[in-house]
């Protein structure tokens, strides 16, 4: 029943496509998950930073 309704060809096909929308999703969960590298900046102290933003853990 199988190979009556489904052609190799088409098979194939589907596991392709299959592999390239996961590979899109995986690179665009990558690109969204990068962490943005914003740090405290060099000329603010540490306890200007906590007075401003409260204590960090």
């Amino acid at each position: 029943m199988f190979a009556q309704n489904y052609t190799l060809e088409l098979i194939f096909s589907a596991i392709i496509t299959m592999a390239v929308i996961l590979i899109a999703i995986r690179i665009y969960l990558n690109i969204i998950n990068k962490p943005s590298g914003i740090t405290k900046p060099d000329w603010m102290s540490d306890s200007d930073f906590e007075d401003k933003f409260g204590k960090r853990k």
